[in-house]
């Protein structure tokens, strides 16, 4: 078992929460920020309205890549990588498809989170044509940001966070077995 990855499952949430938060927070306040209109001398004012959103953008994400996203990724990643290939082999084509899949779908899905909160806050109605229309658009550069988030940023936050974990899980195991 490889340190830096989820033992088991209470492991694998706690992964999960961490790579969703960051991506959600960096990614999604990167849409949110560049498609509603806001100039850099109004950034206090998009922090303080994308944190009272962001819950919503990190449940959707994350209930989107537990349930549906980390499953079709395993089962490409199990039917392309070899056994033999390296860990990091695995961590890279995870990371890439997870990305295309996130990123093809949120790319639309949070647009329409997005426009819906807006909408709720007193914004314009939520343009579906629109939002389907401008996808092809919206889609290579969401990918291109959440690839270098995942690969960059949030992996190897989430990453460290499973070493130290196992870490102090190994010396608790290891003081408990000693006093025995």
């Amino acid at each position: 078992m490889d340190d830096r990855l989820p033992w088991n499952e209470r492991e694998g949430i706690i992964y999960g929460c961490i790579i969703a938060s960051i991506s959600s927070l960096l990614i999604g306040g990167f849409n949110v920020y560049s498609n509603t209109g806001y100039s850099i001398d109004r950034f206090g004012e998009f922090v303080m309205n994308y944190l009272v959103i962001w819950p919503v953008i990190f449940i959707v994400a994350f209930t989107f890549a537990s349930t549906v996203v980390e499953r079709v990724a395993g089962m490409v990643v199990g039917r392309f990588a070899a056994p033999t290939d390296s860990v990091n082999a695995h961590i890279v084509m995870n990371i890439v498809v997870c990305v295309l899949m996130m990123s093809a779908t949120m790319s639309l899905v949070g647009g329409i989170v997005g426009e819906t909160i807006g909408f709720l806050m007193g914004g314009p109605s939520v343009n579906v044509v629109e939002l389907v229309a401008n996808w092809t658009k919206i889609w290579p550069r969401n990918f291109c940001i959440a690839f270098w988030v995942e690969m960059l940023i949030a992996q190897p936050i989430a990453r460290t966070v499973m070493v130290r974990m196992h870490a102090v899980n190994m010396k608790h195991n290891m003081a408990v077995t000693d006093s025995t």
